[in-house]
């Protein structure tokens, strides 16, 4: 019988699969049970696929009744689902797999009160951060995107009714849009999830979110695509601006959380410079300026 190892379900935040959780599927496969058959069975959102991608060999849907409507993603766990469910959908899951496979691993986090905030319920030291996304997210970036020019990422973050939300990018748009000079030297593409983000009202600049996604791609693989193509990238404190520091992509972040922005989540410690704004108000022209 074929030899397997589960990774799920992952029911939590998007960072919290992408650097606490989904590194040790590469630390398996390369370091722990190198060289070796093992078929590596993944079971989380269909929208994070691209997190394991081409690293994975069965990508299995994760589909919760209520998901981000009555139940929200934190830390490891998901808001009001109930623990019980949680069990159900794990057994549920080694049960179909383990008549097909000799199960030989099986790693889920543990959501139970005060285990689903601990950082650190998977060891650093049994992870590689090491991503490869789905091919179609390599087409899919390449058909849309130029390559005339160095490529920086904007990551405008905006969640209804969160305290950390800049109320200026509409504002810094139009002067980074009249900005002759970075335009002439730059590509500047925003990206971030629809309903969480601040487009560009006039349409000045690429948005990842005006690429057609296929059956093969994501929008968390198409940034990791453009991540490996960038050369800068500027946001808020928020995932997209730390995953470009795990893809060595400098950046240019403010926020009120400096140690865990430039060296918690700074792994690869990739050149970052933080604009320390407590209140999230920093001014436009200020940042231009930095950036």
């Amino acid at each position: 019988m074929e030899r397997a190892i589960l990774f799920g379900p992952f029911v939590g935040e998007l960072f919290w699969e992408f650097f606490r959780f989904a590194p040790m599927l590469p630390f398996f496969q390369k370091i722990k049970y190198p060289n070796q058959n093992i078929k590596y069975i993944i079971l989380t959102r269909e929208e994070r696929f691209d997190i394991y991608g081409k690293k994975a060999s069965i990508l299995v849907p994760l589909r919760i009744e209520g998901d981000y409507d009555i139940m929200q993603p934190e830390c490891f766990r998901l808001i009001n689902y109930p623990i019980e469910n949680y069990h159900k959908l794990t057994r549920d899951f080694r049960t179909k797999y383990e008549q097909r496979y000799k199960i030989i691993d099986h790693l889920v986090p543990n959501i139970a009160k005060g285990h689903y905030t601990n950082k650190n319920q998977f060891s650093q030291k049994n992870m590689l951060f090491e991503y490869e996304p789905r091919e179609e997210n390599y087409f899919l970036v390449d058909s849309y995107l130029p390559k005339d020019k160095p490529l920086v990422v904007l990551a405008p973050r905006f969640r209804k009714g969160f305290k950390r939300n800049w109320p200026y990018w509409k504002e810094f748009y139009d002067l980074l849009w009249e900005h002759e000079s970075l335009n002439k030297i730059f590509n500047f593409i925003i990206c971030g999830k629809p309903g969480e983000y601040i487009p560009d009202e006039r349409d000045r600049f690429y948005d990842m979110n005006k690429v057609i996604l296929g059956s093969g791609s994501s929008l968390i693989g198409l940034l990791m695509v453009i991540m490996k193509n960038a050369f800068f990238t500027f946001g808020s404190q928020s995932a997209i601006p730390n995953i470009s520091l795990l893809f060595g992509v400098e950046a240019l972040v403010f926020g009120n959380e400096k140690q865990y922005h430039t060296k918690t989540y700074n792994i690869k410690r990739t050149p970052v410079t933080f604009l320390e704004s407590m209140n999230f108000d920093i001014e436009p022209k200020l940042v231009l300026h930095h950036l």
